[in-house]
């Protein structure tokens, strides 16, 4: 049943949300009468809203934000080692403030914990100039490798967008990526790399 008081204008059209599109997170169904179907949209990209489409996103957004785990790629609870820092938490309180203010939620990404493993042959794919640098986002932070584990990069690199600034991956917005034998994934332009599940 269409809920009328949930209207909300998009692309100039007028629209009624429907509920979360579980696609990414902050991505909500909104169905366009003058259409005939769904869109599906995050808040940045809605024009205007009733009241009570502005208490419900509010609502559904709260209920999107990550927990510190998700955002820091590590489990807390599980990883006796693992604590989160108080630089951390305000982090972690800050991103969570910015999604609900956007309701667009950039990819959280696991932490890597061992060394990269790539084939001679999947090292041939790179398109990487010079030596391969591999590099992950977690967090808002870049990681490094350092020998057998992951250190954040000292210092942090300024991105683009999330982006490692003089790529082509900075230019057009976009990883291209190699799925490996091992399970990590890598830009094959930048490096930036993700650890299996």
């Amino acid at each position: 049943m269409l809920d009328t008081s949930l209207e909300v204008v998009v692309d100039g059209e007028v629209g009624y949300i429907e509920g979360n599109a579980h696609t990414f997170p902050g991505r909500m169904h909104i169905y366009l009468p003058g259409r005939g179907y769904d869109v599906t949209r995050s808040l940045c990209e809605i024009d205007s809203m009733s009241d009570a489409s502005r208490w419900w996103i509010k609502g559904f957004l709260a209920g999107c934000e990550p927990d510190i785990s998700a955002y820091l790629g590590i489990d807390l609870i599980e990883d006796d080692s693992a604590e989160a820092t108080a630089e951390e938490y305000e982090r972690w309180q800050a991103f969570n403030a910015r999604c609900r203010d956007t309701g667009c939620w950039p990819q959280l990404n696991k932490r890597p914990r061992t060394p990269l493993i790539i084939t001679p042959e999947e090292k041939a794919d790179l398109r990487v100039e010079g030596e391969l640098r591999p590099w992950a986002m977690v967090g808002e932070r870049v990681w490094v490798p350092a020998g057998a584990t992951w250190v954040e990069a000292a210092p942090q690199p300024q991105l683009v967008s999330g982006f490692m600034p003089g790529t082509v991956c900075a230019e057009r917005r976009e990883d291209d990526v190699l799925h490996l034998d091992s399970g990590w994934t890598i830009c094959v332009d930048c490096g930036e790399v993700a650890p299996p599940d």
